[in-house]
């Protein structure tokens, strides 16, 4: 069997419309998949144990959960922060044997001053089936303090997986020059650089069915 384990960016939901587009692509291709809740943040809200460490550990529990059934591939792909956390858990995750990061953040250094001065950063996010009603996050600097620990950088140097990264050239939120820096270092990368679409993508199923078309001609290779 081929896994493919699908990473949501930062508060986003594993319901909203590019999972589930990837989602239904890879199950055409005969991968059995699974759209990760990241620390069960929605099933929850609860946003103490929202870390990057907690992400990981949890998608090494999946891994480990299907080890049994002796997977050919084990595929993670990840938008923004999830394509962030692909490639740091693609690099410690031996078993992990392609990794898809799509917008990806070379590190988290940039979004320290989002936390303010009583050390909280409330967000807010679209509800997957009503788009005009919001769910509200507190979120602690202790995932600040943690992810800062972690850099896309530098794992990517040490990645000899297939590896493909995906740059939106109209990102204003990842901005393409900071994914490049991750495209520099990385050992011969698969690397789409995508014009006339931005960071959120995810609103427009058009839009969403051309980023998942670059993806399967990758895991097709």
């Amino acid at each position: 069997m081929k896994l493919a384990l699908l990473l949501p960016g930062f508060l986003d939901s594993p319901d909203y419309l590019h999972m589930l587009t990837f989602e239904k692509g890879l199950e055409r291709m005969g991968y059995v998949v699974e759209r990760l809740d990241p620390c069960n943040l929605w099933k929850t809200k609860d946003t103490n144990n929202y870390t990057i460490t907690n992400f990981i550990k949890q998608i090494k529990d999946r891994v480990d959960y299907y080890k049994k059934q002796n997977p050919e591939e084990i595929v993670l792909i990840g938008h923004s922060m999830g394509g962030f956390t692909a490639i740091v858990a693609g690099s410690k995750i031996e078993e992990v044997t392609k990794i898809v990061t799509l917008c990806p953040p070379p590190d988290r250094n940039h979004s320290v001053h989002k936390w303010g001065e009583n050390g909280v950063r409330i967000s807010k996010r679209d509800l997957p089936d009503k788009p005009n009603e919001f769910v509200e996050f507190a979120i602690p600097y202790s995932h600040v303090k943690d992810v800062l620990q972690y850099s896309a950088v530098e794992e990517a140097k040490k990645i000899h997986k297939p590896l493909m990264i995906f740059i939106a050239l109209n990102d204003t939120v990842v901005l393409p020059v900071d994914t490049e820096r991750i495209v520099k270092v990385a050992n011969n990368p698969y690397v789409v650089r995508q014009p006339n679409m931005g960071h959120d993508f995810r609103f427009l199923k058009k839009e969403c069915d051309i980023v998942f078309d670059e993806i399967k001609k990758f895991l097709e290779r």
